[in-house]
Order: structure tokens, then sequence, then C-alpha cells
């Protein structure tokens, strides 16, 4: 039998990465219009013997409230037993209707989670899962300029790859930073960039449990995942760097940034162009950059269903991003992530001289 989406998304969250298990509860948290891909995550909680609860914002009174002039609504906070799973759809579904807000009220609208929800779920060791497939609007296509179906679809299939395989290609370049120092970037685009790492401050994003040095946030994983992020040190960043992947920004004035090119010296940033957009780059990161204010982080992708999906670029396998801002930020697709992402496919890559990378592929003398 075929397995309807939903359902294999289910199976795949609340199996493989969230490892729910018998007798533990689960709390699904969803937007109304989400209500067809929450009750697949409620049947599969049962049908692992777990304890469902299904937590529902009505999307029409929330944005009610805030025509009244109320505060933003939050979630409420964490229902789940010590050691239960969180799963938040991703929504609200008319994300339009929140433009017009402070950038604050922005942010605590599309990041949901409060930091008093945060400091709970924590204390109650809390597994959670943001799921980004059901914040895959038609407003949000059209804003991009992409097919829906296309873009739900190989996010679809980014989500379920096994973590057991975005682990062990994790754990391969983890084991090869032990005593990696400096990089070079290099494409045939004119990208030529140099620094150096702190090997041992990575961060690893594949959902599989990782030591508490190495996990970007001790409650939430996305789905889909698959990152290895890298701190740069500050002042090392030498060179010139132009990405051939866009950026997307969901609440930007300008949506889609294309062809960014960006010029450094000591970590400071000298000058940078884009073909198309740039305007919330230039707001958010190139006055700080313009200040020696280093680059946060270098990083590299690793799922193998990312090809051309927006918001996720920088998880494609292969690929290598440089974060702007804050290193340990999760995206660029909304306010809740301040990081700046510019993503370059097909890369060479030499660590301390030695190849790594050829046009974005593993190379067997890659230092190990």
């Amino acid at each position: 039998m075929t397995v309807a989406p939903e359902a294999r998304l289910a199976r795949s969250t609340l199996g493989p990465y969230l490892r729910v298990a018998a007798g533990e509860s689960v709390t699904v948290e969803a937007w109304s219009p989400a209500l067809g891909w929450a009750r697949a995550f409620v049947v599969e909680s049962r049908r692992l013997g777990a304890t469902p609860t299904l937590l529902v914002e009505d999307e029409e009174a929330f944005f009610r409230a805030l025509a009244e002039g109320g505060p933003v609504p939050r979630a409420p906070a964490p229902l789940a037993q010590r050691n239960g799973a969180h799963v938040y759809l991703e929504g609200p579904d008319a994300f339009h209707r929140l433009f017009g807000l402070r950038w604050a009220e922005l942010r605590s609208a599309w990041s949901r989670h409060s930091d008093a929800w945060a400091t709970s779920a924590r204390a109650l060791r809390v597994r959670g899962a943001r799921v980004r497939a059901t914040g895959l609007t038609s407003a949000a296509a059209a804003r991009y300029q992409v097919d829906l179906a296309g873009w739900r679809g190989e996010i679809l299939e980014a989500s379920v790859v096994p973590p057991a395989r975005l682990a062990g290609a994790a754990a391969a370049l983890a084991r090869r930073l032990v005593h990696a120092r400096r990089f070079t970037v290099t494409h045939p685009n004119g990208t030529r960039l140099e620094f150096e790492v702190r090997p041992e401050g990575w961060v690893e994003e594949s959902g599989r449990p990782v030591a508490a040095a190495h996990r970007p946030d001790p409650v939430w994983m996305e789905i889909p995942t698959g990152r290895l992020t890298i701190p740069l040190v500050p002042r090392t960043v030498e060179g010139r760097w132009e990405a051939n992947r866009p950026t997307h920004h969901r609440f930007a004035e300008s949506p889609v940034d294309a062809g960014g090119r960006f010029a450094f010296h000591r970590g400071a940033l000298q000058e940078f162009a884009f073909d198309r957009g740039g305007e919330l780059f230039e707001r958010t990161s190139a006055r700080r950059l313009r200040r020696s204010h280093p680059l946060a982080a270098v990083a590299l992708g690793l799922n193998p269903r990312i090809v051309r999906a927006p918001e996720v670029g920088d998880l494609a396998l292969g690929a290598v991003s440089l974060r702007f801002g804050r290193p340990l930020e999760a995206g660029p697709g909304g306010p809740g992530a301040p990081a700046y992402v510019s993503v370059l496919r097909g890369a060479d890559v030499e660590v301390d001289g030695r190849p790594w990378l050829a046009e974005g592929r593993a190379t067997r003398s890659a230092p190990r």
C-alpha cells in the first residue's frame, strides 16, 4: 500500500528522529490549516504506544486577536511529561498577514515558543522537532516564484532521510576536524576564501543524539536537517566569496537574494554586491562586518535530498555556506533566525593544504 505523505513524515519524525517509545507523552502542536498533518502524528503516536495531546492554534482567532491590539499569542507551557516529545508543525498558513508587525512582534509570532517555554522544556528534558513541511504555503511559493508541489515534495523527501545516514556523514567530517586549522574554499566563479576554524566548537544537526557541546539547541531539532557548522577564528577571513545559490527571506521586502559577492580582509567586510536583492544583508550584517565584526561560521551540508528548495539550500549535501551573525541560529527563512546565510554549491575545499571536497564531493585524500 502507498503510504500517505503525512503518515510517512509522522513515522520518520516520531520514529528515527525523536525515538518515541511506548508509554511516553507526545504533544502535537499545529495551526488549524495543518490539522490533516497533525492527525497523522496523533495516529502514529498511538501506534507506537505513546499518549498524544493535540494543541491547535486557530489561525483566524490568532489574527483577530492581533487585529484587536492584543499581545502576540504564544505557545502554552509544555504539556509533556518528563522526557516527552513535542512536535511543532510550522505556520501560520497566511504568514503574509504578519507583515506590518514590529520586528520583535514578528519574531515572536514566527518563533512561537518563548524563553519561558524553552526553560520549562529543558527542565522536562523535552525532545522537540520543528517540522517545516506544513509551513510551505501557496503564498510563500508565490513570494519565491517556485512551484509549491515541487517545493513540498523535495522537503518531504529530505525530511525522511534516515538520521543514521546524516549522522554517518557528520561523524566522518567531525573526525577529520580534530587537527584541522586552515580552510581554503575555491570555485570557478571567482571564489577564493581562506580562514581558520575552531574545530573543537563544531555543531552537528543530523537527528542523532550528540554531546551537549555539539548540539545547536537543547530542545529543538529542525525537520529536515543535515548540517555541520564550524565556528571561524575572528580576523582570519581573507579573500572573495560569490554565492551560486539564492538566499530566501520570507519576511524581507526583497524575499530572494541572488549572486551575493563579498570581499574580506582580516575578517572585515571590504565590499559586497548582489545581482538581486541584498537589502536585508545590508541592514542586518554589513554595518557590523565593516566594524571588523567577523563572520560567525562555515557550514557543510549533509542532506542528499535537498536540490533547489528555498530556505534550506545550506542543508544540501556538499554545500558550503557562510553564516553571518550568530553561528548557531537555524536558517534564514524567518525573523526567528537572525543569521544571514550565503550558499555555494560545487566548491573545492582544502584543509591545511590537502584536498577535502572536489566540486562538493568528499575526496579520498581528505584529512582523517
